[in-house]
């Protein structure tokens, strides 16, 4: 969990301690729209997983993301 957090830290540009998994869609300057589809695209890189489209609105919170990659079995 702490490298999914230190991952997305350096994606966001910000300090790890400010992540957590419950970190929220929009509840920091850095997580824009923009920054949404750049995460989704950056975690299915790193992680070697396709997030469908239809799904990126739903997932919200790192929180969510986290469950997804692992749930891939590639965390």
């Amino acid at each position: 969990m702490q490298e999914f957090l230190s991952f997305v830290a350096a994606l966001f540009k910000v300090s790890a301690d400010t992540l957590s998994l419950e970190t929220a869609y929009q509840s920091i300057p850095e997580w824009d729209s923009m920054m949404q589809i750049r995460l989704v695209m950056e975690l299915e890189e790193q992680y070697d997983i396709e997030i469908p489209l239809e799904m990126v609105p739903e997932i919200n919170t790192l929180a969510l993301f986290y469950q997804f990659i692992t749930r891939e079995g590639s965390a």
